[in-house]
């Protein structure tokens, strides 16, 4: 109902039309007087009931002028101006802001932008992540117009506190152009931190719901096989963790007895396809040492455990002792019975900012509360301390998320939030993730905090992605997880690892149940097909291992290079560094911390394997008086390395070279002829192909179903030589407790 009321509230902000003005000059602030030093001339603003919107002459950033909004009561507040702004543009809208006392019933302190029609109708609305609470100090807000409805004639754009009470103070409004297409090459210096982030990596994963042996899979020709296969893949990528769905009726499909307390034994059935193949995929990920996120999607509509009319297919469990008790039964089961120790993290509900549903339809926080408390007490009573609670878990609502945090510090080890909303073209997508993920890890500085689910901007309701075929979305996903680790993140899941039905509707339904998201494509003619984003993502998975401290690396980066280190639990180092631009850059990395030499992995559209091995190195980078040259081609990303074996050519060991950065063939043996004159061509063609954009589609390639994975260790055009495949093919061996 309130956004509702939000939506039909600023329809009536259609005042003063007249002081509307035109974009003009790339990058110039296109809000007038942003920094308040001429009072609130150029700003209007607007109220539903009694906030305050106070001029103040002093306690702006730098003791300037600034605007105070209060609110006493949880209604809307908005400073505005209008804007005209050109169709299929971007633009970041920014502001500094302090902030007070700021309740959680409503948005919060956010930029709100709103886009009218030439009849002045509302035809799209958005806000910006929220703040609560009390700031420390000053802080940054953004977000990103994009003037993607061609009936869009004007957009107001400004700080708002809505529907909250509390008191913002408000400083430098920007709005500005955000225009990459002049981005020239460049060299960018910049320096490895002294010191890690708070908390380690807490793995990159996947989703992987226990779908693939069902019969909606089975009728399509998948078997055990393509198990098996699957198994050797995530061993091939690296794959930390996997996030995997469960729900209480797939092995309870009754109340197993009146006491919450005490099992009965007899109440708890393995028949169904759903737990047989969850515990197929338990066996997989036990085999691989992979650690597991099971979250407990909620009680199936119309189930024992579900509240009446819950008004959707989902419910919260109507009891928080069963759900503690179903819940505890089977990772005993896992653990006790079938000796897997593979389970890591427990959570309640998938997104339960909108899904935790009690009778009615309403979503029931304090009961959400007391569902997590119920559950550490038990799991403790039963032996389970070790199992982690994640809370939060929620769908972009950093409401939920603060909520969560304050209620639930004391009782979970971990929290995370799922995002989707940026795209794999966003400009700017540097500022973008970094301040969703730091206004998380700045909240809750002392839980490590993740993104659960994340995949680009780009879905077709929840089953397609539009960029999934895209070389551009791999791209992205190096750029969003660089970012997040730059903000404080402590790891990443990507959804999902395969495409899979989740269930047959031949009349379509959501994409027909084809989960159409994964990094590897579903079976067709007998072969599934590896895309971009699987190189990606197994190029990451590989080179920031479990456990390692992740160090920012920091200096002016153009908005277009994201770059971080990590320093693994052996001591071995890793430098991811993203080209987003489409024109060749360079950075200077100064690390004298790491000063060994290192293996190159490119991630280019000439550098994809064909055959789900991972990329080969195809250089090594020695650093000269401390510092990595690191050349990055258009829409690229290079992953340093000597978690591998790195031959060093004796060249490098040659003191003449040392005020010199050094980087040679990986292997420095004479090559054939025959492989020379076609690394050759491949090079010539690489350079006479015109540079894509990086959503442009790159087809998916194919490898039979009966491969046994990591074939070959030259998978690219571009390499100019590999190293032995020990230096990067061998697969994981088991952790060791």
């Amino acid at each position: 109902m309130k956004k509702f009321m939000a939506l039909l509230l600023s329809m009536l902000l259609l005042t003063g039309l007249s002081t509307c003005f035109t974009a003009s000059a790339a990058g110039a602030n296109l809000i007038r007087n942003g920094d308040f030093s001429k009072r609130l001339n150029n700003w209007q603003t607007w109220t539903n009931d009694n906030a305050t919107f106070e001029y103040q002459n002093s306690g702006g950033v730098n003791d300037s002028p600034c605007l105070l909004i209060t609110n006493t009561k949880p209604v809307a507040a908005s400073a505005f101006q209008y804007v005209n702004l050109e169709k299929g543009k971007s633009y970041l809208l920014s502001m500094d802001v302090k902030y007070e006392g700021v309740s959680m019933e409503g948005p919060g302190v956010t930029l709100g932008s709103t886009m009218y029609d030439a009849a002045a109708n509302n035809i799209g609305e958005s806000i910006s992540a929220s703040r609560y609470g009390t700031s420390d100090g000053w802080t940054t807000m953004t977000m990103i117009i994009k003037i993607d409805n061609e009936n869009c004639k004007t957009v107001n754009a400004g700080p708002r506190l809505w529907f909250s009470t509390g008191k913002v103070w408000v400083d430098n409004v920007s709005l500005r152009l955000m225009d990459m297409s002049d981005v020239k090459s460049d060299t960018f210096e910049m320096t490895l931190s002294d010191t890690p982030n708070k908390f380690p990596v807490d793995a990159l994963g996947v989703e992987w719901d226990p779908k693939l042996l069902l019969p909606c899979n089975l009728e399509k020709g998948i078997t055990e096989e393509d198990l098996a296969f699957m198994k050797d893949k995530l061993d091939i990528l690296g794959v930390q963790a996997v996030r995997m769905m469960i729900m209480p009726e797939w092995f309870e499909p009754q109340n197993d007895n009146g006491d919450p307390l005490s099992f009965n034994e007899n109440g708890f059935k393995l028949e169904s396809d759903d737990i047989k193949t969850t515990l197929a995929y338990l066996k997989v990920c036990h085999e691989l040492g992979i650690k597991v996120t099971l979250t407990w999607w909620g009680a199936a509509a119309g189930s024992w455990l579900a509240f009446p009319n819950c008004n959707d297919w989902v419910s919260a469990p109507n009891n928080k002792d069963e759900i503690a008790e179903n819940i505890s039964w089977f990772i005993q089961y896992v653990k006790n019975e079938l000796k897997y120790d593979c389970i890591y993290n427990v959570i309640l509900m998938n997104e339960p900012s909108y899904a935790f549903h009690v009778e009615g339809g309403a979503v029931d926080f304090p009961y959400y509360v007391e569902c997590y408390k119920a559950i550490r007490a038990r799991l403790d009573a039963d032996g389970l301390e070790n199992i982690r609670l994640v809370g939060s878990d929620d769908a972009q609502s950093s409401g939920w998320y603060m909520q969560s945090y304050d209620a639930l510090k004391d009782v979970c080890d971990a929290f995370n939030s799922h995002t989707y909303q940026w795209a794999y073209d966003t400009p700017y997508l540097d500022t973008m993730v970094q301040e969703f993920v730091s206004t998380r890890t700045q909240y809750g500085h002392d839980k490590p905090f993740f993104l659960g689910e994340f995949g680009d901007g780009s879905p077709t309701g929840a089953y397609y992605a539009a960029s999934v075929e895209t070389y551009g979305r791999g791209l992205y996903l190096a750029g969003g997880a660089v970012n997040a680790f730059k903000a404080g993140a402590s790891g990443l899941s990507y959804w999902g690892l395969h495409d899979v039905y989740y269930y047959i509707n031949d009349q379509g339904g959501d994409n027909g149940g084809l989960m159409e998201t994964g990094l590897i494509g579903y079976k067709t003619d007998g072969a599934w097909r590896f895309r971009p984003s699987y190189y990606a993502w197994g190029l990451l998975c590989n080179y920031i291992p479990f456990g390692s401290q992740v160090y920012n690396v920091t200096g002016d980066n153009g908005d277009v290079i994201d770059t971080v280190a990590v320093k693994t639990p052996e001591g071995k180092w890793s430098i991811v560094a993203v080209n987003r631009s489409g024109v060749e850059q360079t950075v200077k990395v100064s690390a004298p911390a790491i000063g060994v030499s290192m293996n190159e992995y490119l991630f280019s559209e000439t550098t994809l394997p064909t055959d789900g091995s991972m990329i080969a190195p195809s250089a090594v980078s020695t650093p000269a008086n401390g510092v990595y040259t690191v050349t990055l081609p258009a829409w690229s990303f290079k992953v340093l390395s000597n978690i591998n074996e790195v031959i060093v050519s004796p060249a490098e060991t040659d003191t003449s070279l040392e005020n010199e950065t050094v980087t040679e063939p990986a292997n420095t043996e004479e090559p054939d002829t025959e492989a020379e004159s076609e690394s050759q061509g491949a090079q010539e063609s690489a350079e006479t192909t015109p540079v894509k954009e990086p959503g442009e589609t790159s087809p998916a390639t194919s490898l039979p179903a009966d491969d046994g994975g990591c074939a070959s260790i030259v998978g690219a055009a571009a390499v100019v030589a590999a190293l032995p495949v020990v230096a990067f093919g061998l697969k994981r061996k088991k952790e060791q407790d």
